[in-house]
């Protein structure tokens, strides 16, 4: 598994992987390429694309987020220069957004729900442009200016190539699946339709993501977690197995059980097949080992061979044992096809 970029920690991570009936995968930077870029500015009536941008790059640039590094950059390329103000009082909710103090304006960025805590609400005439981008799989980010909406980032983040076909492979094995995403349900929605359907859990707040992992456990599914990102690392841990995609934080990568070296999600179902192979592997073994001592054994025993045969005869039940192990290679001989 090392040599083809699956790091197991132990061995025991392979045998619970092999019962896993459950899915669960984080949205942003697992299934899609994590890649945010903004595709549309919607301001309102008082504001302009170039005052509603350049403000949200000013209160984010200090954020590691792929969403705010998107809008620093879209504010860069329009040449804006967010590096030229500083933000005063900044605050913020991870999942929710941030605010801060730009000039003589307090900026509040994020969700609308977090708008609408800061006292400021959106108008009705807008909720059609957002209905449609969310249904178009964007993410909107609202901008309010002191206590008025100023208008939405409409951030788009690409699939990977390869998401549709692990989600098609996970399916053939009977395995149920779940999109887990701080996303609004629309756009989750729009995404899962894209990878053929599964079922959708949005708008979860970081620190609630290990919630929804306890309660798909305590109806009896075990539970596998795929992420990439600091907010991951608790559901990644409560998990029957936490697998951490490679180009992840070293957070999330501590946290896990399984780690892939790369950004290639063939390896999540390659990692599944690699355990049950491996299960199934020493339960045959455990059979010739059986079958194969108790055959011999009572032979042995009624000096029905000689001890020359029987001195070549034991090594070669190792042998059988061996080389059934070895056939666990053609595994990965098949995945590279």
């Amino acid at each position: 598994g090392a040599r083809h970029g699956i790091l197991v920690k132990n061995g025991t991570v392979l045998e619970t992987l092999s019962h896993v009936t459950h899915f669960v995968f984080d949205k942003t930077g697992t299934l899609t390429e994590g890649k945010m870029r903004v595709r549309e500015i919607i301001p309102t009536a008082g504001f302009d694309e170039a005052r509603v941008l350049g403000l949200a790059a000013v209160v984010e640039r200090f954020s590691e987020h792929s969403i705010a590094r998107a809008i620093v950059d879209a504010a860069e390329a329009r040449k804006l220069n967010p590096q030229g103000k500083t933000p005063e009082d900044f605050r913020g909710v991870p999942g929710l957004g941030v605010m801060a103090n730009v000039d003589t304006h307090t900026v509040t960025i994020g969700t609308a729900n977090w708008l609408l805590q800061q006292g400021i609400n959106i108008p009705a005439e807008n909720e059609p442009a957002i209905r449609q981008r969310e249904e178009q799989a964007f993410s909107c980010v609202h901008v309010g200016v002191d206590q008025h909406y100023a208008g939405l980032l409409a951030i788009a983040d690409e699939l990977r190539p390869d998401a549709k076909n692990l989600i098609n492979a996970l399916r053939a094995d009977g395995i149920r699946m779940t999109l887990l995403s701080g996303d609004r349900t629309r756009v989750a929605e729009a995404v899962s339709a894209q990878l053929g359907g599964m079922e959708v859990i949005a708008e979860v707040l970081p620190q609630d993501k290990d919630r929804v992992i306890s309660e798909l456990q305590q109806r009896g599914a075990r539970v596998a977690m795929v992420g990439d990102g600091v907010n991951d690392a608790p559901a990644l841990i409560r998990a029957n197995v936490g697998i951490a995609i490679g180009s992840g934080t070293d957070v999330s990568v501590e946290s896990a059980d399984i780690v892939l070296m790369s950004d290639e999600l063939a390896k999540v179902h390659l990692a599944s097949a690699l355990s049950r192979r491996t299960l199934r592997t020493i339960h045959q073994n455990i059979s010739i080992s059986l079958t194969y001592n108790v055959i011999m054994v009572p032979l042995a025993m009624m000096a029905l061979i000689t001890p020359l045969v029987a001195a070549i005869a034991m090594p070669i039940s190792s042998l059988l044992v061996i080389g059934n192990a070895a056939r666990i290679r053609t595994l990965f001989k098949k995945g590279e096809r």
